[in-house]
């Protein structure tokens, strides 16, 4: 590793002889630009950093006077001296992480390399910059939705650390974002398993494009959540259905109540069923492609589902994220204690479908599951609830 020397400010008293950042024969020193004297009587400050014989020089973005300056910072006569010598610093800091970068990589770093990743930082260096190129790439690949949840996964890391150089990838990293979604943002387990995955996504391309980390993504283990899967029950939707019935209701709100409804009643997701017109229903089937799958369905429509096609069904539209926070608003007006989201209404259509006596292998097709073991989930809650359930004829002799 280079060794980079970071001057440790002390009240303005500076060592006579200023040790210099180096690494091999990358050498750098703070100049002033003493050949030319600006009007207010400065001098520009600038970095001059020597490689193999080859020098080059940075202009800083400030000048100070030539008695304000000694062993390569600003003295403290000069009013904006702590600022100047962080940004002395910072700015030393940032060659050093370049050079490392490269380093580690196995990349050969140039002088022009070196001036153009400081004045423009590469997706060489930086994950962030990675990842946000790559996404621009994948908005051509991926379906909406999984465009739209890995954008917000990258807004999750962005802002816990910015930049994110590739070598500062390592286990206690991973570990410390963990800790983060889940003391600071609140996210249960599988929305941070979500994360590392699309994590270890990106990761593994810029692995694959030879950019080396202190952690390789197939070392990243990331342990998936089966979990619990809200899910309504029968009493539960008759008093949503009452609330959309009634006359207190917002419009927005009854536009949203009616689309989680329809969805508790058919197993749509979200952005099926904000895809779908009415070139979509032929009689009593809805016909579509699945976004996230991309396998054509035919669903034929029970009464209940078409009681909710009211007349703005289709006329007004909303986010996953702005529907998740009314449908939250609206299981409070209902005192509904579950934690509501869109997707509780596929888990509340394939559970309900089951305890009314449906087959598994249909489940699967409504569904559109690839494996029937991602169905066999449901049939597992609905084994739990007649176990519970069975011990409800207690209370016959009660």
């Amino acid at each position: 590793m280079p060794n980079l020397f970071l001057h440790a400010y002390n009240g303005g008293c500076f060592p006579e002889s200023f040790p210099t950042m180096s690494s091999g024969k990358l050498n750098c020193r703070i100049r002033l630009k003493t050949d030319y004297k600006k009007k207010d009587n400065t001098y520009q400050v600038y970095i001059q950093i020597t490689l193999k014989r080859v020098v080059k020089k940075i202009s800083l973005d400030f000048s100070v006077r030539e008695n304000e300056f000694e062993n390569e910072r600003i003295k403290r006569n000069n009013k904006n001296y702590k600022d100047y010598n962080l940004y002395i610093e910072k700015k030393l800091a940032d060659i050093n992480t370049i050079e490392v970068n490269y380093r580690i990589a196995g990349k050969i770093l140039t002088l022009d390399l070196l001036i153009e990743e400081l004045n423009n930082p590469t997706a060489r260096v930086d994950f962030i910059l990675f990842w946000e190129k790559e996404m621009i790439r994948q908005k051509e690949i991926l379906k909406s939705g999984t465009y739209r949840q890995q954008m917000t996964v990258l807004n999750k890391v962005k802002a816990f650390k910015n930049p994110l150089y590739f070598y500062d990838i390592d286990e206690n990293y991973l570990t410390d974002l963990k800790a983060h979604c889940k003391r600071k943002l609140k996210n249960n387990d599988n929305t941070v398993a979500s994360l590392i995955k699309s994590f270890k996504k990106y990761l593994h391309l810029a692995n694959k494009k030879g950019i080396t980390t202190p952690i390789n993504f197939s070392e990243i283990k990331n342990k998936s959540f089966k979990g619990n899967r809200t899910f309504l029950t029968p009493d539960e939707l008759k008093v949503l259905k009452e609330y959309w019935d009634s006359k207190f209701i917002t419009s927005i709100h009854k536009n949203i109540l009616a689309r989680f409804l329809f969805s508790c009643f058919t197993g749509l997701r979200f952005t099926d069923v904000a895809n779908i017109s009415t070139e979509n229903f032929i009689e009593n089937t809805i016909v579509f492609t699945a976004e996230k799958t991309g396998k054509f369905q035919r669903i034929r429509m029970n009464e209940t589902a078409k009681y909710f096609l009211y007349d703005d069904f289709f006329k007004i539209s909303s986010t996953n994220e702005y529907t998740n926070r009314e449908l939250k608003h609206i299981a409070k007006a209902c005192k509904i204690t579950k934690n509501l989201t869109f997707h509780v209404s596929r888990h509340t259509f394939a559970t309900n479908f089951l305890i009314c006596g449906g087959r598994v292998e249909h489940l699967q097709k409504l569904l559109g599951h690839s494996k029937i073991e991602e169905t066999m989930l449901y049939v597992h809650i609905v084994e739990q609830i007649t176990d519970i359930q069975i011990f409800n004829m207690d209370e016959i002799m009660i």
